[in-house]
């Protein structure tokens, strides 16, 4: 079921990619020639064409007859890929955070004249084909072992813009040395005995650091905006992750 917008939600808003975009009929600048009300250019009359965009103060003048154009007004089409597996819901903040910027997301895009769909996909692998010439949301922890380099070109290719966020749990961000423990993966249910003591804290957030590293150096390849988030209410992720990013404005 659909989760609400979190009222902080109404302070911001998308930062929408300064190129024109493409889409269906709606309130957004597109690249073609439409029917809004920002002059874009002239050309020879042609029968058949509306009588109403024709320019007969430059008629009377040349004597011929021209057709004035304007830019086509489009509602730009956003896609968010949610990722599902189970390390997105590992806690109850992380499943929180998650839910709560899909949401946003969803309300940023209609109220900017976008129709959202929302594609939930263990392996952001969408079924469906994403909208080309559209904005996309990526939503997830990316803590996969492979290089996120070809998932992030295969999102990116034929979109306007490729947004990435990467939603983690405070813990997974900075975890504490509390010695002997025993861990599940949540994804395999394999069971793991580890001393997590400050050398393994130590090693396990330089690894950390790199993969974030490379996630924004992919995102950035491609023309991209990334953020990394620690799960947290919708205004601090917004305030200390989006903004910085350029992935939100104030609204």
């Amino acid at each position: 079921m659909p989760v609400a917008a979190d009222p902080a939600a109404g302070l911001w808003r998308l930062s929408w990619p300064r190129q024109p975009a493409s889409g269906q009929a709606g309130t957004r600048l597109g690249r073609a020639a439409g029917a809004s009300l920002e002059f874009l250019d002239t050309r020879d009359y042609v029968v058949g064409d509306d009588l109403r965009h024709v320019d007969w103060r430059a008629y009377a003048r040349t004597d011929q007859l021209r057709v004035r154009l304007f830019r086509e007004e489009v509602a730009p089409a956003l896609d968010v890929v949610l990722d599902t597996s189970a390390s997105m819901a590992v806690t109850a903040a992380k499943a929180a955070a998650t839910d709560a910027l899909r949401a946003a997301f969803v309300f940023w895009g209609e109220r900017g004249g976008a129709r959202p769909r929302v594609y939930e996909t263990p392996d952001l692998a969408p079924r469906t084909p994403l909208r080309r010439d559209g904005v996309r949301v990526v939503l997830s922890d990316f803590l996969r072992p492979d290089d996120p380099q070809p998932t992030i070109t295969r999102l990116a290719t034929g979109a306007a813009l490729l947004v990435v966020v990467q939603v983690l749990d405070p813990w997974e961000l900075a975890p504490t040395a509390d010695g002997a423990l025993a861990l599940v993966d949540c994804e395999s249910s394999q069971r793991v005995e580890l001393v997590l003591d400050e050398a393994a804290v130590a090693r396990y957030r330089e690894r950390l650091a790199r993969l974030c590293a490379g996630l924004v150096t992919a995102t950035r390849r491609v023309g991209g905006r990334c953020a990394t988030l620690a799960a947290a209410p919708l205004a601090e992720m917004c305030r200390g992750g989006l903004l910085p990013a350029a992935i939100v404005e104030a609204a």
